[in-house]
């Protein structure tokens, strides 16, 4: 055994054959460490603001460093769904729908041109910018434009609905993402108390007064880890746990169906305004009250609906935002819906 070990690593004993062999392989080795190494920090630094984050991150520690971080992701995907919008929607109306000045709704009007580009009036998105791509009173109403008859109505409607679709996917993928990496959160298995003893401690800080609120938020999490494990160790009604889960479903559903149809009754009701002379300005901004009332007030009443499931607040979280893109993307479907209705009543 010691003659084939001998035989084996002669090459780095600096004797025998393989001795100039080991030596270009350790070289090679050593070079593509290096690269790695350089490769890592050119990708480091062609992150946007990384360096003022470390620096930010040397001097307060890493929880103040998360708020630049969390505003840099935010930057990026408003940069993505800006994409979307100007790549899908934007761009091809500007090149094969109809230009400027061929149609009366693309074309300022005659009393409007004098201060039309006055920075007082493009300030409040009037004059020229009022009739430009901005707006959607620009795009075409064709179902296929240009020579290559591109969809743009379709593509309109699908880039917003993929906007709050990839929104929604971003949010919940980083959070998933979040909480793999981070055993703090992790499940009964994953040795909860001691990732909490061991792991908590922000050692990049320097500051006394960050220390002080660190110390005080690990105390805080200790002592809700040590509530929750209470809790955990309750015997627990099942059948009352499935009735309260089913009933939890069962309000957010008719929650969802009660704002569908408010919306598609407020934008019925708002023909009947038509026909009046006169509207007051409830009547006039009845629609836009009705739905911000609901975005307002509906989100709160499923956190408040969804304590009777009982869930981690994770998966709570979860629920939650789901929840929340149902209801958003089903009233702006009954909204699209009661429009359509309302044009086809209105031309038969």
């Amino acid at each position: 055994e010691s003659q084939a070990f001998i035989e084996k690593f002669e090459g780095a004993l600096g004797k025998g054959k393989g001795r100039k062999f080991y030596a270009y392989k350790v070289m090679m080795m050593k070079k593509w460490i290096k690269f790695k190494r350089d490769f890592e920090n050119f990708k480091t630094s062609c992150i946007p603001w990384e360096m003022k984050i470390k620096e930010i991150e040397s001097h307060f520690g890493s929880s103040v460093a998360s708020y630049f971080i969390f505003l840099r992701w935010l930057y990026g995907m408003n940069l993505v769904l800006f994409s979307l919008t100007f790549g899908l929607v934007v761009i091809p109306e500007v090149l094969m729908g109809l230009q400027y000045g061929s149609i009366p709704r693309k074309t300022v009007p005659r009393k409007e041109q004098p201060t039309a580009m006055d920075f007082s009036v493009l300030w409040e998105f009037g004059g020229y910018m009022k009739y430009s791509a901005l707006f959607y009173g620009y795009y075409n109403n064709e179902r296929m434009i240009g020579v290559f008859k591109y969809r743009l109505p379709l593509a309109y409607f699908m880039v917003g609905v993929g906007s709050f679709g990839y929104s929604l996917m971003v949010v919940i993928r980083t959070m998933t993402r979040n909480a793999r990496e981070s055993g703090v959160d992790g499940d009964d298995g994953d040795f909860n108390f001691s990732w909490k003893m061991f792991t908590s401690w922000d050692y990049l800080i320097g500051n006394p007064e960050t220390a002080d609120n660190k110390f005080a938020s690990i105390t805080t999490s200790f002592k809700e880890s040590i509530v929750d494990e209470e809790e955990n160790q309750k015997d627990e009604n099942v059948h009352l746990r499935r009735f309260l889960i089913v009933s939890a479903n069962f309000l957010i559903f008719c929650c969802l169906a009660g704002s569908g149809y408010l919306i598609f009754y407020v934008v019925k009701k708002s023909q009947k305004y038509s026909a009046l002379e006169t509207l007051s300005w409830y009547q006039k901004n009845e629609i836009d009250i009705v739905m911000a009332l609901l975005g307002m007030f509906v989100p709160p009443l499923f956190e408040t609906i969804a304590t009777l499931e009982n869930y981690h607040p994770r998966i709570a979280l979860k629920w939650q935002l789901w929840r929340m893109f149902a209801l958003f993307l089903g009233n702006l479907y009954t909204f699209l819906l009661a429009l359509i209705d309302q044009v086809n009543t209105q031309v038969s």
